[in-house]
């Protein structure tokens, strides 16, 4: 079985934990801001595999206000992996973070290619009259080292009339969020939030936002735009550098994905000397994060 996190000893051990591995990265983030309520648009449950001893899978829902809610998995590297078993595992993760286990609940599952698969097989077995659609993504993340030379490197210099400013999220948020691509219902609000409460950067020109930048409450990078008339200018590179800044100061990781079919945001981050591609050391390739959206209106 499941065991739930629910002291705040055992969900700091878990955030110490998922904090030293790339399979877990977007774990800890989200367990420190619950902990510390930086985000209470989006709290969250954790559960760990077995009940007992050295923690093999993590599980976590995201219960967000706003948005429908966020499934997240992982296994820890190193310690035994069984597909059986883990099937077992998402069964009961779904009657305890959704309800049931044919729930009809709209909900995004975000974990590596090969549990994502996993859960689909899961789903194709139950009387769920749900559906999914996956957004196959790269991660990149920055090293210890890469983080310490980032800080000591100067910031991009802006074009004449460019400069960094805050985002107001009441007045600004509307448009940021017009932007994003993978807008849905509620997603303004849970935008306007993000603004309010996590790191963001932005690059202002005669008064408004041209560039910006901002993090989800899972710790991705979110959202980095630059609008038409003011690209190959550095302008997102600039937001990026700074949010990363921000990051590292508040003790954080920097992690972003990338989608597998953005060619020139991909060999961009490739080619950068500040980020790292997550791969399998194994088989020296690099490895897919999936975003898969199930939901009954597609």
């Amino acid at each position: 079985m499941l065991r739930e996190l629910t002291t705040r000893e055992d969900l700091e051990q878990a955030a110490i934990e998922t904090k030293k591995h790339v399979d877990t990265i977007y774990f800890h983030f989200s367990i420190e801001g619950y902990l510390d309520d930086n985000f209470p648009e989006s709290p969250v449950r954790v559960f760990v595999f077995p009940e007992s001893g050295q923690a093999k899978y993590y599980f976590m829902v995201k219960d967000n206000v706003y948005i429908k809610p966020s499934c997240m998995m992982a296994h820890i590297p190193g310690t035994h992996f069984d597909r059986n078993e883990f099937m077992s595992c998402i069964r009961e993760f779904r009657i305890r973070s959704l309800g049931s286990l044919d729930s009809n609940s709209a909900h995004l599952v975000v974990a590596k290619e090969e549990l994502v698969k996993l859960y689909s097989l899961t789903m194709k077995k139950l009387s769920c009259d749900v559906r999914s659609t996956d957004l196959n993504l790269f991660l990149f993340f920055m090293n210890p080292t890469q983080r310490q030379k980032l800080m000591e490197h100067k910031d991009p210099l802006l074009p004449d009339g460019y400069y960094f400013d805050e985002i107001d999220p009441l007045t600004e948020g509307e448009m940021v969020n017009a932007t994003w691509k993978h807008a849905r219902e509620g997603d303004l609000e849970q935008t306007i939030a993000k603004l309010a409460r996590l790191p963001s950067s932005c690059v202002k020109f005669d008064g408004l936002p041209v560039a910006f930048e901002m993090i989800d409450p899972a710790g991705f990078f979110n959202n980095q735009f630059v609008f038409e008339e003011h690209r190959r200018r550095g302008l997102g590179t600039a937001v990026e550098v700074a949010l990363a800044k921000k990051c590292i100061r508040s003790g954080m990781v920097p992690y972003k994905t990338v989608d597998k079919r953005n060619v020139v945001a991909l060999n961009a981050s490739k080619q950068s000397q500040f980020w790292t591609q997550w791969t399998d050391e194994k088989e020296e390739k690099p490895m897919t994060v999936v975003f898969q959206e199930w939901s009954n209106e597609m």
